[in-house]
């Protein structure tokens, strides 16, 4: 029988423990530095969306003139694929910058000394006992070996490997997501246009079980509160900055829609497609009092330098509004050429109500952001 001294196993630890922190480049060190190595490329990766062979070809030389300058911020390589183009790749002054910064303080201890020409390497096996030798950084097998290494230990197991072409699908989502044009979104990926929107572009499911929701709920809602002018008494209707209500200064919100951003509130003018007393006449007074509307929204929206914040306040809202246009364009021809009208009246010449005139005016000049 095997018999466990736990004395000599705890003074063995202790001994290993003391070992390594005398020596300020024991081989433990020099493992999680190559691992700590392997995450900063990681996030480089995915900040930058360039390829493996792109990747392996960024210089330290570069690296230290972005870190720099107030100006330069792209790390550049080659993309043989496309007959020897320059590509250019920014890594972003606010976050990548920082990222940068915090690298090449690892790299500087990592190489103690050494000088190698490429701004990533791999340290080898014989690098992690004696810090002699490096090799060339292959991106697609080193990331490979990094998540079999933290898969489990620092990552759950079930969290997938994320491949380059992952990585740059992610980028340009992202960028989607925030509303820059696609030619912006390809540009920073060193492709096409058509590229990248028939490659690159794809909703992640929860987006489209989003817009597949707020599509059949605006749709229902569209269908509910449209109504002809004669369909309800003069008496029983107030007229809005939005469209009318049947019941004025008591609002309440819609059933089955869950919770939003914008509450109905008759002090607010925004809330009125949120609440079930809202009516809306298929008519030029509320044609013309919607799109003017929808035009303040899409103008706040395009200055707004909170972008994910304005989409998640305002988009919904905008679906409501070009639903709800719509099923008036669709109850007969002579509606249908009467949206046509108040549209161009509205969107070609920026004639709007009084109302969202004078709102407009006002967000003009406070340069408002939401």
């Amino acid at each position: 029988m095997v018999r466990f001294d736990s004395n000599r196993a705890v003074l063995r630890a202790q001994e290993n423990v003391n070992a390594a922190n005398e020596n300020n480049r024991h081989w433990h060190r020099l493992y999680l530095s190559a691992l700590a190595a392997k995450a900063y490329a990681g996030l480089f990766l995915l900040i930058t969306g360039a390829s493996p062979t792109e990747f392996s070809q960024f210089t330290y030389k570069e690296a230290i003139e972005v870190e720099k300058s107030p100006l330069k911020k792209e790390l550049k390589a080659i993309k043989f694929r496309a007959g020897g183009k320059t590509t250019l790749y920014n890594i972003g002054r606010h976050n990548g910058l920082p990222l940068l910064r915090q690298y090449l303080k690892l790299r500087e201890w990592i190489l103690n000394g050494k000088e190698v020409p490429n701004l990533f390497f791999a340290m080898t096996k014989g690098t992690q006992g004696n810090n002699e030798s490096f090799e060339e950084f292959s991106a697609s097998s080193t990331m490979k070996k990094f998540h079999g290494s933290i898969s489990g230990v620092f990552l759950d197991p079930k969290v997938p490997k994320l491949s380059s072409r992952k990585m740059r699908k992610h980028k340009s989502n992202v960028q989607h997501s925030a509303r820059l044009s696609p030619s912006t979104v390809s540009k920073s990926l060193n492709h096409t246009e058509a590229v990248n929107l028939s490659t690159y572009a794809e909703a992640t499911w929860e987006q489209q079980e989003t817009e597949f929701s707020l599509f059949w709920q605006s749709v229902r809602h569209a269908a509910d509160v449209v109504r002809e002018r004669s369909e309800t008494s003069s008496g029983d209707r107030i007229s809005t900055a939005a469209g009318h209500c049947d019941d004025f200064n008591q609002p309440s919100a819609l059933g089955g829609w869950g919770t939003s951003f914008i509450e109905p509130n008759c002090r607010t003018q925004y809330g009125c497609l949120y609440c079930s007393h809202y009516i809306c006449h298929s008519d030029e007074e509320d044609l013309h009092k919607l799109f003017s509307l929808q035009y303040v929204i899409d103008s706040v929206r395009k200055i707004n330098a909170d972008v994910g914040h304005a989409d998640a306040l305002f988009k919904d809202l905008s679906i409501r509004i070009n639903f709800i246009i719509s099923a008036i364009g669709e109850r007969s021809v002579s509606t249908l050429q009467l949206v046509e009208i108040v549209r161009e009246k509205v969107c070609s010449y920026g004639i709007l109500t009084p109302f969202w005139e004078n709102r407009l005016s006002r967000y003009e000049q406070i340069g408002v952001v939401f």
